[in-house]
C-alpha cells in the first residue's frame, strides 16, 4: 500500500492551519463568547453586554471571562482542524465528480458543495463541546442563584 506523500503533506498542512485557526478564535472571542452567553442564560441581571463584562469583572474577575475556555478550545481547534481537513478532501472528490483537474478551474457553486460537505464532519466535534462550554460560562450565576458561592466584593 503505497500513500502519495503530497496528499499527506496537505492534510497535515490543512489540519495544523485549522488548528491554529480555532485557537486564535478563542482566544479573541472568548470574553464576547462568555458575555453573550451570560446575557442569554441570565437576561434579567444585565441591562446591556457592558453591564454584563464589568459585572463580571468585579465579580470573577479577569479569568471569568474565559470562563469554559478549555472546552472552548477544544471545540475550536477540534472543529476548526476537521473542517480545513475535509474541505480539501472534499474539493477533491468535487473534482473528481466535476470533471476538474486543478482546484483553480472550480466554481464558487463547487467549492460550497465542498464547504457543506466538510461542515457535515466538523459538526460531529463541535456540539457536545459547545453544551459543556456553555454551562462553565453560566456556572457562577447558577451557584449564586442556587446559593452555593457568594458574590466577591472589592
Amino acid at each position: 500500500m503505497s500513500v502519495d506523500l503530497s496528499i499527506m503533506k496537505r492534510m497535515v498542512k490543512d489540519f495544523t492551519a485549522g488548528a491554529i485557526g480555532g485557537t486564535a478564535c478563542v482566544l479573541a472571542g472568548q470574553p464576547f463568547d462568555t458575555i453573550k452567553v451570560k446575557m442569554q442564560t441570565f437576561p434579567s441581571l444585565f441591562r446591556s453586554a457592558l453591564d454584563c463584562g464589568v459585572k463580571t469583572m468585579k465579580q470573577e474577575g479577569f479569568k471569568g471571562l474565559y470562563a469554559g475556555t478549555i472546552p472552548s478550545l477544544a471545540a475550536n481547534i477540534a472543529e476548526n482542524s476537521i473542517l480545513f481537513l475535509f474541505y480539501g478532501q472534499c474539493l477533491t472528490v468535487v473534482k473528481k465528480i466535476v470533471g476538474k483537474q486543478d482546484e483553480k478551474e472550480l466554481s464558487v457553486l463547487n467549492r460550497a458543495f465542498a464547504g457543506s460537505g466538510a461542515a457535515v464532519f466538523s459538526s460531529f466535534a463541535l456540539c457536545p463541546t459547545e453544551l459543556v462550554k456553555c454551562r462553565l460560562q453560566a456556572q457562577h450565576q447558577m451557584n449564586i442563584m442556587a446559593g452555593k458561592t457568594g458574590v466577591k466584593r472589592y
